[in-house]
């Protein structure tokens, strides 16, 4: 017995308590046989309700610069860079697949960048033609003439990637958020992002020989980790609460992946044999850099 419910809850939900898990507490007091007031939790009444709706909606703004060169001294080249945002509730198609909403009473909680959201994307095309030789006639010019080269780069900035609870597709009964179907009387495929205790100046890269710690960041067998101290970021950030804050959602990530370059090369020979009739001899490359990855 307790001498209070005040010290029956403290006692009886220490752990969630301890781990601001609002929701799983409601949960319990209203599964409670002494539990006076009515049956608040949805799944008191069913087990899931499914709702298809045109609701959603994103936007995606852009703006690009192009930089052309045409046969300047044998070198054309085109280069584009976009900054852009591509925002919504979530890249879902409405015939095939769903999501949970973190707050059921205001959509908007779930929005944040797309899973396609790159701030940044540049391309750089060039092809080299050299015509020193130009002149040069008969075998020799044959030989040395009619080489040209074309590398192209690709490279864009990091996609959004997520710190959440419990797993990637859902949180299941860790799901903490407001009137959610994933408390401990039910399960969600609708993920909650951790919230960041504070300011945070997070850089992924590509770290090798890292095993984790502690539990975290100990799964990886290779050691291959975009973070240098897995444990220390993830101690930057804390579990969605239930009446603090106002969104747990935030799209599809709440940091940013690796950001990523690429070349590619074409190394070309043409050889003309008469003004109809040529051949043409082509190299490719694919991933000349060796690193797709910085």
């Amino acid at each position: 017995t307790f001498a209070s419910c005040t010290a029956a809850v403290a006692s009886k939900e220490a752990a969630n308590l301890a781990n601001v898990q609002v929701s799983s507490i409601w949960a319990n007091l209203n599964s409670g046989v002494g539990w006076k007031l009515g049956r608040t939790m949805l799944s008191d009444q069913a087990t899931t309700i499914g709702l298809k709706s045109a609701l959603g909606y994103g936007n995606y703004n852009a703006a690009f610069l192009t930089f052309r060169v045409r046969d300047w001294h044998g070198i054309t080249a085109v280069s584009n860079f976009t900054w852009g945002r591509a925002l919504g509730l979530g890249a879902n198609t409405q015939r095939s697949s769903g999501t949970n909403f973190v707050d059921v009473y205001n959509l908007r909680g779930n929005y944040g960048p797309n899973d396609f959201d790159y701030k940044f994307l540049y391309s750089l095309g060039v092809t080299y033609r050299p015509d020193f030789f130009k002149s040069t006639k008969g075998f020799i010019g044959q030989l040395i003439n009619g080489w040209s080269v074309s590398p192209f780069l690709s490279a864009r900035s990091g996609a959004p990637t997520r710190i959440n609870w419990s797993g990637v597709t859902g949180c299941g009964s860790d799901c903490q958020a407001f009137g959610q179907t994933g408390n401990s009387n039910g399960g969600a495929q609708g993920p909650e992002s951790a919230i960041p205790i504070g300011p945070y100046n997070v850089r992924a890269t590509a770290n090798r020989g890292v095993f984790g710690s502690n539990g975290v960041g100990t799964t990886n067998a290779e050691g291959i980790n975009m973070f240098a101290n897995p444990e220390a970021v993830y101690n930057l950030f804390r579990r969605c609460v239930l009446g603090l804050d106002t969104s747990c959602g935030g799209g599809a990530g709440n940091l940013r992946g690796l950001n990523r370059w690429n070349v590619d090369a074409t190394l070309a020979k043409d050889i003309k044999i008469t003004e109809r009739i040529g051949l043409q001899f082509t190299m490719q490359f694919t991933n000349a850099s060796r690193s797709a990855r910085c």
